[in-house]
C-alpha cells in the first residue's frame, strides 16, 4: 500500500510547525510562478520569506532538502533540471572521478559561499568535506569545491543566470576553477562522423563566434572578461588546471 504525504507532511518532518510556514509560503510562490510562466522556465526565481534569525539555519536547511533551491541574499533561485541535463551531469562526474579518483567529485551538493549556498552541477573538492560538513552543509558551512562545473540551455533565463553565478562567485572563490557548458534544447546534435577518433585539444575562440553548445573556461584567477570560450566539437577537449581533461564527447553524447 502506498501512502500519499501532502508536502506539508514532509516539511514537519524537517522543522517545526512554526517553521513550517516559511516553506509553505515559498510552496504558494512557487506555484503561481509556474501558472503565470508565459513558457517553460528553467529557472525561478523568489523571494524568501522573514525568517527568525535564531530559526534562520534550521529553516534554510529544510527549504534546500525540499526544494534543492539555491541562495543569494533573500532570493531563492529553484532550478528544474531535467533528463536531459542531469545526464550530462553524471557523465561528467563519472569521467573527472576516473581522471581524479582521490577528489571527491558530486553533482547538486550544496556549498555556502558568502554565508549563502549553492548546488554546483558539478562540482570537485580536492579533500572530503567533514562529517558534519556533509550531513548538515549549511549549518556547518560546507566549502566550495575547487572545480565548479555548471551546465545550462542556450536560452537567456537559464543561461544568464549561469553567467551571473559565475560572476558573483568569482569575487569569494579565488581558488576556484570554473567551467560553464551551454547546451541547446530543441534540436539533437549531429552525430559524430568519426567514433574512432582520438580527442585532441580544442582551440578557443572569440565569443562572438561561438555556436550551440559551447563552452567557457575561467582558470583561478582569470577575470570573468577574460575568460576562453569554445565552440563544442566532436574528438576535442581541454585540460582543466587542475588536471583532467574535459572530453566534449561526454557532453556531445548526451545531446543525441
Amino acid at each position: 500500500m502506498t501512502k500519499k504525504l501532502s508536502l506539508k507532511n514532509v516539511i514537519q518532518s524537517f522543522v517545526k510547525d512554526a517553521e513550517s510556514k516559511a516553506i509553505s509560503q515559498i510552496e504558494k510562490k512557487l506555484r503561481h510562478a509556474r501558472d503565470t510562466a508565459s513558457e517553460d522556465l528553467d529557472i525561478i526565481e523568489i523571494d524568501l520569506p522573514p525568517i527568525k534569525t535564531k530559526k534562520r539555519e534550521k529553516v534554510l536547511e529544510a527549504i534546500h532538502t525540499v526544494f534543492q533551491a539555491e541562495r543569494i541574499d533573500n532570493k531563492l533561485f529553484i532550478k528544474r533540471d531535467g533528463y536531459g541535463k542531469i545526464l550530462v551531469h553524471k557523465r561528467l562526474v563519472n569521467s573527472i572521478n576516473t581522471q581524479l579518483p582521490s577528489w571527491e567529485v558530486l553533482s547538486d551538493a550544496i556549498a555556502v559561499v558568502n554565508r549563502n549556498e549553492f548546488r554546483p552541477d558539478v562540482g570537485g573538492w580536492n579533500q572530503k568535506p567533514t562529517f558534519a560538513e556533509r550531513f548538515q552543509p549549511i549549518i556547518n558551512r560546507t566549502p566550495p569545491p575547487l572545480l565548479w562545473i555548471e551546465v545550462a540551455f542556450d536560452r537567456g533565463n537559464d543561461r544568464d543566470n549561469a553567467l551571473n553565478k559565475i560572476e558573483y562567485l568569482q569575487r569569494y572563490c579565488p581558488n576556484t576553477e570554473f567551467v560553464l557548458i551551454v547546451i541547446p534544447y530543441r534540436s539533437p546534435f549531429p552525430e559524430n562522423p568519426n567514433p574512432d577518433a582520438t580527442s585532441v585539444v580544442a582551440t578557443a575562440s572569440a565569443r562572438s563566434s561561438l555556436e550551440v553548445p559551447y563552452l567557457g573556461h575561467w582558470g583561478i584567477g582569470v577575470a570573468f572578461d577574460a575568460a576562453l570560450w569554445y565552440t563544442m566539437q566532436w574528438n576535442k577537449h581541454i585540460v582543466l588546471e587542475c588536471g583532467p581533461n574535459l572530453y566534449f564527447n561526454e557532453v556531445l553524447g548526451c545531446l543525441q
